[in-house]
């Protein structure tokens, strides 16, 4: 009866649990419906501070309601947004709205590659503690005091009731309105009190300070100043940029028609940097540049790259948005410009060009209409990449500086894509051979061999390495033969040669008879193993001379720490001492010793002298461990060891004339032949003595 009773309270428990967390879930869920209506141009932080007002909350668990995060600020490009947009109603936001209409990232994404914009966007929309922050990923322009319109405040406050923070106000050294053309606020103009920051927890709601200092609109003339004419056309195009007002296009592709239209860019895609540097400097002055927040030495390595080039354009959206200013007008041209501009002529003929995948539908068809280039200065030619949308198969060619057609001797594979893959490994599976696996994909053998094995290894992670010549090996050998009938086949997927195979195949019924049997019983026997106190003794009876470090390596580093931990006493009985650690006080004693090692070492390195010049490391890798570290880390304590290593050093043209009947013969034997001209083409000759060239003819002639 009390476990009955013991067991209903417990049901009764969890029954009044599961009614409170479902009425928290309905709490949160009904707070989360009176979330704010989000106003035109509004920044996030905005946003949560509007919420945290209406909630009655601190701003960290605002942010915590809302994103998930132990966290007491917001940084101006957040993350973790995917948790945020998946709680709010789907009325206020659609898919990605809250991320382009509400944070910066339009803006600095508008200047990224496609790869760096899905980064970029991975790591505002969800978070790994082990990825960057999205705001370490970009140049850190937003201003760090949240900036106010006076006019704007006091539309939004008659508009709305209330007053929020724009982003396109919030742009570092871009100090002006887009809309009125006036100077932006941070502080009190009274008392100077800030009117919020960018890791603040306030912000202000109405059009006063929060000493209660009330922010009325200046009334003066718009200042006519090139400078802040400059800032408010640049400021127009961020509230563009901000607010969707380009057509979602790629800005590089019209750079690429810009560059090439301004004379910037060569037809095979070459960047004419130090033109381009030379007219932007002359638009924009040092000092312009300054006050807009940019260093201009950074601008002068490569800068029609830097702006011009997908891979490598800067992230510094202000930068770009210059250029536009002076090549363009601004950005609300850019959409007429690629409407009207047409592009220039381009290599490898008239498309589309053809795709040379065998197993894809569309083989040998003319189904590519784009591709990428570049222009390889050392080849000088300029190269293309052509990718068929049908199989993904990626591959090259290439044309001279100044020719303009398709060489298809020049075609070269960078991809096979998916399709080509599966293909293959479905043929393996079918236990084709390799050469039918080529004939049917279009590849060569090597080419499939490749791949298989790449397939092979890479389905082979966690196995355990096999040994080659051991009883599994062979036995694989076996296996692999029978199953595919080749020996050229099975050598490839063994690692082999095709001598080693056919050996083990002429002698199978050896091997199976006797070898295999007879590996197997000294493998089983090998596999009892001694107790270790028996090993330790029994290789010191072997190896009296060993030291420590060399007995630890011959058993084992854990078996080794083992023993001396658990039975110190018997071990030190048994073990050589220890050696102790160099302390040397009398470094002259050291010296006179180390420069006798050092002496007949050399001695010995010149009676056996090697093919390459006898260098000061030639000579310390040939001494000790011990005594090469003293000489590297203690020489000023050395002078005579050192003396001895500086006298051996072989002179440049001693080498070269010790080196004379290597080098000559090594010519005979791959030329038949050697002459004066041949010899004096090594490098080891270059800009020798004449004496030496004396003694290379003196010793051919004597042949």
């Amino acid at each position: 009866m009390h476990i009955n009773l013991t067991m209903r309270s417990i049901k009764s428990s969890r029954t009044t649990f599961n009614h409170e967390r479902v009425y928290l879930t309905f709490l949160w869920q009904v707070t989360l419906l009176n979330f704010p209506t989000p106003y035109p141009d509004e920044e996030l932080r905005s946003l949560i501070y509007r919420y945290v007002l209406r909630k009655g909350c601190s701003f960290s668990d605002g942010i915590q309601d809302l994103l998930e995060i132990n966290s007491r600020r917001i940084p101006f490009l957040p993350h973790n947004l995917a948790v945020m947009q998946s709680k709010l109603p789907a009325s206020l936001f659609g898919k990605d709205s809250l991320i382009a209409k509400h944070t910066f990232f339009p803006l600095f994404a508008t200047f990224l590659s496609d790869e760096n914009r899905k980064e970029l966007l991975a790591r505002m929309t969800n978070h790994r503690l082990t990825d960057k922050y999205a705001s370490l990923t970009v140049p850190p322009i937003i201003s760090k005091n949240v900036r106010y319109c006076v006019q704007c405040m006091h539309e939004d406050e008659n508009h709305f009731g209330e007053i929020y923070i724009h982003r396109s106000h919030q742009v570092g050294h871009i100090d002006v309105c887009h809309k009125h053309g006036n100077p932006l606020i941070s502080m009190c103009p009274q008392c100077e009190v800030s009117l919020g920051q960018l890791y603040g927890k306030k912000f202000i709601g109405s059009a006063v300070c929060p000493n209660g200092h009330e922010l009325l609109p200046v009334i003066e003339d718009t200042d006519t100043a090139e400078m802040n004419v400059l800032k408010l056309r640049i400021s127009k195009d961020i509230h563009l940029l901000l607010n969707g007002g380009i057509r979602e296009t790629n800005i590089f592709e019209s750079y690429s028609l810009l560059a090439k239209e301004k004379g910037y860019q060569h037809r095979d895609g070459r960047y004419i940097n130090q033109k381009f540097l030379e007219d932007f400097f002359k638009h924009y002055s040092h000092s312009t540049l300054n006050q807009l927040g940019i260093i201009p030495k950074l601008l002068e390595k490569r800068i029609a790259l830097q702006i011009f080039s997908e891979k490598n354009a800067t992230r510094n959206p202000v930068i770009h948005l210059l250029v536009i200013q002076w090549l363009l007008g601004g950005c609300q041209n850019i959409n007429d410009y690629v409407e009207t501009i047409q592009p220039a002529s381009q290599f490898f003929g008239e498309g589309p060009w053809p795709c040379f995948n065998k197993i894809c539908k569309m083989y040998a068809q003319k189904v590519i209409y784009s591709y990428e280039q570049h222009y390889c200065s050392k080849s000088k030619r300029v190269i293309g990449k052509f990718t068929c949308a049908h199989c993904q198969m990626k591959y090259q060619a290439s044309c001279p500086d100044g020719d303009s057609g398709f060489d298809i001797d020049t075609v070269k594979v960078i991809e096979f894509g998916s399709l080509w893959h599966d293909r293959l490994i479905k043929e393996y599976h079918m236990k084709k051979s390799i050469k039918e696996i080529a004939r049917i994909v279009g590849a060569n053998r090597s080419t499939v061999k490749k791949y298989i094995l790449l397939y092979i290894e890479s389905n082979a992670e966690h196995s355990v390495e096999i040994v080659k010549g051991s009883v599994d090996w062979v036995n694989k050998l076996y296996q692999t033969y029978d199953q595919l009938g080749s020996i050229y086949d099975t050598s490839i997927l063994l690692h082999t040669s095709k001598r080693v195979v056919s050996k083990y195949i002429k002698n199978k019924e050896l091997y199976e008879r006797e070898i295999i049997p007879a590996r197997n019983e000294a493998a089983a026997v090998t596999e009892v193993e001694l107790e270790p106190k028996t090993r330790l003794i029994k290789l010191l009876e072997d190896n009296p001379d060993l030291s420590r470090s060399d007995i630890r390596k011959a058993i084992g580093s854990k078996v080794f720490s083992r023993l001396t931990k658990e039975d110190s006493e018997w071990s030190k009985s048994i073990l050589p001492r220890a050696d102790p650690p160099f302390k040397s006080l009398k470094w002259e004693d050291e010296d006179k010793q180390l420069a006798l090692v050092v002496n007949r070492t050399c001695q010995e390195l010149y009676e056996s002298p090697p093919n390459k010049q006898i260098k000061r490391y030639t000579i310390l890798n040939k001494l000790s461990i011990r005594d090469k570290a003293r000489l590297l880390n203690h020489s000023d304590k050395l002078p005579k060891t050192v003396e001895i290593i500086e006298r051996y050093l072989e002179p440049n043209e001693n080498y070269q004339l010790r080196q004379i009947p290597h080098i000559v013969a090594l010519y005979r034997k791959h030329y038949a032949n050697a002459t004066l001209p041949m010899v004096l083409k090594n490098r080891i000759y270059e800009n020798c003595s004449q004496q030496v060239i004396v003694r290379i003819k003196e010793y051919l002639q004597s042949l």
